[in-house]
């Protein structure tokens, strides 16, 4: 379907897990596709797999017969691109306008929130594939069942995450939408928390019809008189999860909203926080009309999506988790998670802070956060798209951490220091939203080397 008229796209910063989506959706629409990363990654080789042109270097040559590009605000303005974009004449569009245009033309189902959009956006569309309703989603996270973060359905609906960074959420116009969590981030953007609640608020009132919130945001409900908003929890709130148990690994609880009802439902995803994604992923799948009889038997097929609490090794008196964690709100969940269900293990978290702007606005609330485990290796700060703050540093967050054994490493010596003199049993987690991921499959080599 393609309301997008344009031959040659360009993607700058086509690496990002949003930009490489909708790079992969227009590739599949039948239109030549481009771009620019600035590392090469597991993501971009299969961007050129696919037949995507990736750069790796800033060039002259690459815009050749590109009649538009879409690019990321990650990505510094300084970029030849822009400059050559400048000189040629050729459009620019930000990622959220182009997804906007995109969702217009469909019945959007947005998840917006600053924890959990990824995982309750890859449940809700893998739900409404599964129960027959086959979604056009844009999913931040590549989900295990389909080794994608792209489903090209051809239904209705198209589910999509709503970015609060840079407001990008305020391009969508949603007929259905849920706001997971509003805890204060991207304070570089905002300034301050009314300001980053104002930006949801606005938000809200662009939905169209049901928008959800956690039973925990009454008062932001409060805030929606012209909305019809439906509140959601845990032995909580209008749509509720209730006897939950975990089992080994899995969640098993029933379900109720109002008259519908659903027993015994499992799923294979560890975490409290996740049944409580999986409460907004089945009430949003109700609402767009997905048949109740196969909502069960969807959630239990469901893999998750990879760095959302990926158990990468499970062995006796052992685990390794990796998740994708790098606001104090979600570290804190992550590792009370873990401690619930494995009470008597010593916890080791390897720990990657990302942006030195969030580093140095929540430093405490790191610590405070990382104090849950019993031993905390610390990487160097993750810039992403920011230069250095001096004094902000690592060890602005180690140093306030009590009663936790804190180290400092790098991302060569990491699967090294971090695999050696474990007592049983213990857990291993990798937390961060920068490049730790890549430490990730010498880790789990390491444990596996153990046995």
């Amino acid at each position: 379907m393609s309301e997008i008229k344009y031959r040659h796209v360009f993607f700058l910063g086509i690496g990002g897990i949003g930009m490489s989506a909708l790079a992969r959706w227009l590739a599949q629409d039948g239109v030549q596709v481009s771009g620019y990363d600035r590392v090469e990654t597991p993501l971009t080789q299969s961007l050129t797999t696919e037949g995507i042109q990736v750069y790796h270097t800033e060039n002259s040559e690459c815009l050749a017969g590109v009649d538009l590009i879409v690019y990321t605000p990650a990505v510094p303005s300084s970029h030849l691109v822009f400059e050559l974009a400048e000189r040629l004449g050729i459009p620019l569009v930000k990622r959220s306008g182009l997804l906007g245009k995109i969702a217009a033309g469909k019945s959007c189902i947005a998840v917006a929130g600053t924890h959990g959009k990824t995982s309750v956006t890859a449940l809700l569309a893998h739900i409404l594939k599964a129960t027959g309703l086959d979604p056009l989603a844009f999913i931040g996270g590549v989900l295990r069942n389909y080794e994608s973060n792209l489903l090209n359905g051809k239904g209705k609906y198209l589910v999509a995450e709503a970015d609060e960074f840079d407001r990008s959420f305020l391009a969508l116009h949603p007929q259905l939408a849920v706001i997971t969590a509003i805890d204060p981030d991207h304070l570089d953007i905002y300034g301050d928390k009314n300001s980053f609640e104002e930006a949801f608020l606005q938000f809200a009132n662009q939905v169209q019809a049901e928008i959800l919130i956690p039973e925990s945001l009454g008062y932001f409900a409060n805030s929606l008189p012209d909305k019809r908003w439906i509140t959601y929890g845990i032995d909580a709130g209008e749509a509720q999860a209730t006897h939950l148990v975990h089992d080994e690994g899995y969640n098993n609880f029933d379900y109720k909203f109002g008259d519908y009802y659903l027993s015994d439902l499992q799923l294979q995803i560890p975490g409290r926080h996740n049944v409580l994604n999986a409460v907004a992923a089945i009430t949003l799948s109700i609402l767009a009309g997905a048949p109740m009889d196969k909502i069960p038997a969807a959630l239990h097929s469901y893999r998750g999506v990879h760095r959302r609490m990926e158990v990468r090794v499970q062995q006796p008196g052992l685990v390794y988790i990796d998740d994708y964690a790098h606001h104090p709100r979600e570290i804190q969940t992550v590792l009370s998670s873990v401690k619930e269900w494995y009470p008597e293990a010593f916890i080791r978290v390897a720990f990657q802070p990302h942006l030195f702007t969030r580093t140095r606005d929540f430093a405490q609330g790191f610590s405070q956060s990382l104090e849950l485990a019993d031993e905390v290796f610390l990487l160097d700060i993750y810039p992403a798209r920011e230069l250095p703050i001096p004094g902000v540093d690592a060890k602005l967050i180690g140093e306030s951490i009590a009663n936790t054994q804190v180290h400092y490493s790098t991302l060569k010596t990491l699967p090294i220091e971090f695999t050696q003199n474990l007592t049983s049993p213990s857990i291993l987690l990798t937390l961060g939203a920068g490049d730790i991921d890549t430490t990730v499959s010498h880790i789990q080599h390491q444990l596996e080397e153990r046995r």
